[in-house]
């Protein structure tokens, strides 16, 4: 008897667990397509654009050239890609991207970047891109550019044993630096395991001339960026569906103090500089997306969503939470990042092409 009730309650489990993850693919929901007024593709970005950080001058900086973990579909995995770092200026549109070059003693044949963030030093006024970078042929790294006149120069590569699966990356200063492991595992047959399995081993790390892990036991962390005054640190959580808010204390620790219920696949976050708003690149349709990464003629839903507090104090307690842009693939798959300036949004893909919308109501 005792052996029979052991057997039922594995069943039982197993059959919670599938339909679990049946529900989060998202087989159920229905795209109904909006955007916040006219869009266009930006020409040139038809690999990828999956992450876009802007500068206060309107300056926006795009990583294109993803080498997933695990492999997708080969069009866009190495060596039938290469890594890429564009400018938009969001000032001149019509302009397009333009390439920057990349400088300084740095392995560019082995360069394919995931999530990046821009730091404004205001006193020297220097300026500098830091890089997630998935090398073919070394450890994932964080790679470090000073930005002048349309070109990086390469200052640093930052390894560690606490830099493992690196998504995102936020800079706190010109030296260091927040940044996300979305997963504990590195190889493909691991990470399956640890989604399908429901565990939580995702983290944020710290770099300041040593690395450091700071807050973990989350599904999948992804985009991480903080709040203009620097106060509060602001993290994606894919599969949790959630956005949590830390508050970032003296020592760089984190102590978390708000989790936010989103209720779709959150990805990068980018974060006004003059009204705190968070503006979110979402996945809304979980199996659309994971069929888009292994083969890229399959549509995927794409999503904005944006934040605004109505206090610069955390918790928030009233969050005006809008749906910005949705699109069921037809115009743009796998939306990763959207980036706001001048009533203007850019939206990057983490394979597919890049858009860019005016927003004059949504």
């Amino acid at each position: 008897m005792f052996g029979k009730f052991i057997v039922l309650a594995v069943m039982a489990i197993l059959a919670t667990r599938i339909a679990q993850i049946i529900y989060s693919l998202g087989f159920h929901i229905t795209i109904y397509n909006h955007q916040p007024g006219p869009c266009r593709i930006i020409q040139g970005m038809d690999v990828g654009s999956e992450d876009i950080t802007v500068s206060s001058n309107g300056q926006a900086f795009i990583s294109s050239g993803i080498n997933s973990n695990p492999p997708g579909d080969p069009r866009r995995s190495p060596p039938n890609i290469e890594g890429r770092i564009y400018v938009f200026d969001f000032n001149k549109p019509e302009n397009g991207v333009e390439e920057l070059s990349l400088l300084g003693d740095f392995d560019r044949t082995d360069f394919y970047p995931h999530g990046i963030s821009l730091y404004e030093d205001k006193n020297s006024g220097e300026v500098r891109l830091f890089v997630v970078n998935h090398p073919v042929r070394s450890q994932d790294s964080i790679e470090i550019f000073r930005y002048d006149n349309k070109s990086l120069t390469h200052l640093k590569t930052v390894t560690g044993d606490n830099i493992y699966s690196v998504n995102d990356v936020v800079a706190v200063s010109l030296e260091s630096f927040y940044y996300t492991n979305d997963v504990y595992f590195v190889n493909s047959l691991g990470i399956d395991l640890e989604i399908l399995s429901n565990v939580a081993w995702g983290t944020i790390g710290f770099f300041d001339g040593e690395d450091s892990i700071v807050a973990s036991g989350f599904q999948f962390a992804n985009g991480i960026n903080q709040s203009p005054d620097g106060r509060y640190i602001y993290l994606a959580v894919t599969l949790q569906k959630q956005i949590i808010v830390f508050e970032r204390r003296k020592d760089n620790s984190l102590h978390e103090i708000q989790r936010i219920n989103m209720y779709t696949g959150v990805d990068n976050i980018e974060v006004d500089k003059q009204t705190g708003d968070v503006w979110i690149g979402c996945h809304p349709v979980t199996h659309m997306m994971l069929s888009h990464s292994q083969n890229i003629t399959n549509k995927a839903g794409s999503q904005v969503l944006r934040l605004r507090f109505d206090t610069k104090d955390a918790p928030y307690r009233n969050i005006d939470m809008r749906e910005v842009f949705i699109n069921d693939g037809s115009m743009l798959s796998g939306s990763s990042v959207a980036s706001f300036y001048d009533d203007k949004i850019l939206i990057g893909t983490v394979l597919d092409k890049m858009a860019l919308c005016e927003v004059t109501a949504f």
